[in-house]
């Protein structure tokens, strides 16, 4: 059983290993294991051309992959990618000692078209937990008996279905986190001169305050509260522009108490409200 390790990703250091499946009697298998371990980047490039398919999958560091003929990009941590064979492929380590995981295995185009997985684009997984677990499996396998073959196989098919369910889930949950961000954002929007707190916006969606704010600052870069700020901001600036109201009145038309009005205005302007319609006006003349 694939035990707890305080490693990064989950798992020890596997020194690549390989497996001569040219004498291999039980070719008609969907999946004949060739090579599986780890990799650990030290030199700065490092060009391949893969004969069999091959499963990256990132565990340290960033890397830029160059597949020939097609757009570069970069591998992180927690991604996966997997190359047909005959193409290409160029290693460039972001960081020293990068280090990612390898399986390369043999198989019909068909065995492999199944599972319906992109080739040759970074595959987002949850965790390599379960990957690395399987990987370790195939590691120690050894020989070329029938036993042992179908074993291969059978633990190279419940990789690529892992691949599979890890990166369908995680676009499910990307859609999710997107969706639900925009919702948000509609209707800070309708409501922003309503003086909204994060608790009622986060009761009004069903999520807590700690989840609204870390999709936004997934999706966004800022808070919801930071968000809010920065749109009530942007209206006071055009309406000082463009009305006549007093600065008081545009305070409290865009939702906001006149004092901290005053003092957020002037640090996101650098100059105060009544500078700001001053400089607008004079623009306006030119």
């Amino acid at each position: 059983m694939y035990e707890e390790r305080k490693y990064p990703y989950d798992s020890i250091f596997l020194p690549l290993k390989t497996f001569d499946i040219s004498k291999d009697p039980f070719q008609p298998l969907p999946f004949r294991l060739c090579a599986v371990g780890n990799h650990r980047q030290r030199l700065p490039v490092q060009s391949t051309i893969s004969q069999t398919y091959e499963v990256v999958i990132g565990r340290f560091g960033n890397a830029v992959v160059r597949i020939q003929g097609e757009e570069s990009f970069i591998l992180h941590p927690d991604q996966a990618v997997i190359f047909k064979p005959g193409r290409s492929i160029e290693f460039l380590a972001a960081e020293a000692g990068w280090e990612s995981a390898v399986l390369r295995f043999d198989c019909n185009a068909f065995s492999l078209a199944q599972f319906r997985l992109s080739l040759h684009r970074p595959l987002a997984l949850r965790s390599t937990r379960r990957t690395m677990e399987l990987m370790e499996q195939l590691w120690l396998q050894g020989g070329l008996d029938e036993e042992t073959s179908c074993r291969c196989s059978e633990i190279i098919f419940a990789l690529l279905l892992e691949l599979k369910m890890q990166s369908a889930t995680h676009h499910h949950q990307r859609l999710n986190s997107i969706q639900t961000t925009q919702q948000v954002l509609d209707f800070i929007h309708e409501n922003y001169n309503s003086k909204l707190t994060l608790a009622e916006i986060s009761r009004r969606f069903g999520y807590s305050p700690q989840h609204l704010n870390r999709l936004f600052k997934k999706e966004l870069g800022c808070t919801v509260h930071q968000y809010m700020l920065k749109l009530q901001l942007e209206h006071a600036a055009d309406m000082l522009g463009h009305e006549e109201r007093t600065v008081e009145q545009i305070a409290d038309e865009v939702g906001m108490e006149w004092r901290s009005f005053y003092r957020l205005f002037q640090r996101k302007y650098q100059v105060s409200p009544g500078e700001f319609r001053k400089k607008i006006k004079r623009r306006s003349f030119v």
